[in-house]
């Protein structure tokens, strides 16, 4: 009995010393750029979050057996909140100098129709400025989703990173349009 005991202690704390797998990080990947971007300008970008969507969660929905519940994956995570990588990638395009733009960023998840179908989603509202005179020129609701390739952490990302790009070519579209 006694070496039962010995045994079976020894058995759980090998297993409390295993080393526990540690969660990839992901962003939007290398953005090809055929010239290097040169802003003419300043631009000043904010983007805020509920406070759902200010951690590093990669977020997906079933909506098939729990619609309510948003949940995060755990063996991957963004390399950042959302809300600063959106921010990152808008700076970096160098499409918005001479901008002020303040963003609600709402929804930034993946959504499953079925187990092996999903969609990502992003849900932006845009309020854009006068940088000089800072006033508000318009205001824009921005909603887009795109299929995933796969259904699972790897597909979010790569859907992100391709929806992510087309809405800032929508965003700059649009404001080509106000001025």
């Amino acid at each position: 009995m006694k070496r039962l005991v010995i045994v079976y202690l020894m058995l759980l704390t090998a297993c409390s010393l295993t080393p526990k797998q540690q969660p990839a990080l992901h962003d939007f990947g290398v953005q090809a750029v055929s010239s290097p971007v040169k802003l003419v300008g300043k631009s000043d970008i904010s983007v805020d979050t509920p406070p759902w969507l200010s951690d590093d969660c990669i977020h997906y929905r079933l909506l098939t057996s729990s619609p309510t519940q948003l949940r995060c994956y755990n063996l991957d995570k963004w390399i950042a909140p959302p809300a600063e990588l959106f921010r990152q990638q808008l700076l970096a395009s160098g499409k918005f100098p001479n901008q002020r733009l303040q963003i609600q960023l709402l929804d930034f998840e993946q959504q499953f129709d079925t187990p092996k179908q999903a969609r990502v989603v992003l849900h932006f509202i845009v309020d854009a400025y006068d940088l000089d005179a800072n006033r508000l020129i318009a205001t824009q609701d921005f909603r887009l989703e795109q299929r995933t390739a796969t259904a699972d952490a790897d597909g979010a990302v790569t859907s992100f990173a391709r929806l992510t790009q087309q809405a800032i070519n929508q965003l700059q579209q649009w404001l080509l349009t106000t001025h």
